[in-house]
């Protein structure tokens, strides 16, 4: 499946726990999403006792927290990999497990993880990188992040975390960016809005694609 290809209907299914939120999980980690007019409104996220959340009101207000230790940059990498190859196979894909590449690949060519066609044809071919960058030193101490921020503030620091990579190849790479721990950028309005100001931009960029994810059920494309 080409990587940068989506349903018709690239919102995920909801399964409603109660009136206003749904919920998709497994053993180790639970996502909710509390859904109102316009689509949804709120995520919360619980994984291995780290804990966050965002909300966006009608004004376009995001007020999102995060509690618990950073993720080491290894592990984070290969789990926004791997998120990325599990929404692409639910949508007819055929890749195998995400892997690290080795130093050489990620300096040289800018490649994080590649996962495996398993139809023969070529590696998947992905760079990552995080959207937000300021909480990790709070959260390194044990402390708690807290933030707030306008729907526009949020998607220029999508634009920024994009901008992080530009010295770095791009053709048939896909750039995924990571908003798995901090995800306030998964929030569908801010992709949305994201597309509105700077979807031309980042198509002719010369990535392959480029994607939010955030947590399961939060991974939407940026480009093309």
């Amino acid at each position: 499946m080409d990587p940068s290809a989506t349903a018709p209907d690239d919102q995920p299914p909801v399964h409603y726990v109660s009136d206003d939120d749904h919920a998709v999980g497994s053993d180790e980690e639970v996502t909710v999403g509390k859904a109102g007019p316009g689509g949804v409104q709120g995520i919360r996220h619980i994984r291995n006792g780290r804990s966050t959340g965002a909300d966006i009101d009608a004004d376009g207000t995001i007020t999102w927290e995060i509690d618990g230790p950073p993720t080491p940059k290894a592990e984070r990498e290969l789990r926004t990999a791997q998120r990325l190859v599990e929404h692409l196979n639910s949508q007819c894909g055929h890749w195998g497990p995400a892997e690290l590449t080795s130093s050489d690949a990620r300096t040289e060519g800018g490649i994080d993880a590649t996962a495996v066609d398993e139809r023969g044809g070529p590696p998947l071919k992905i760079q990552t990188t995080v959207v937000e960058r300021d909480a990790w030193q709070i959260l390194s101490r044990g402390g708690a992040h807290a933030s707030e921020q306008q729907l526009e503030a949020a998607t220029e620091s999508v634009r920024q975390a994009i901008l992080h990579k530009q010295h770095r190849p791009k053709h048939g790479i896909v750039l995924a960016l990571d908003a798995t721990d901090a995800v306030a950028t998964a929030l569908p309005r801010v992709a949305e809005e994201f597309g509105n100001r700077h979807g031309a931009w980042a198509a002719g960029l010369g990535y392959d694609a480029i994607w939010i994810v955030g947590p399961p059920s939060f991974v939407t494309p940026l480009a093309p």
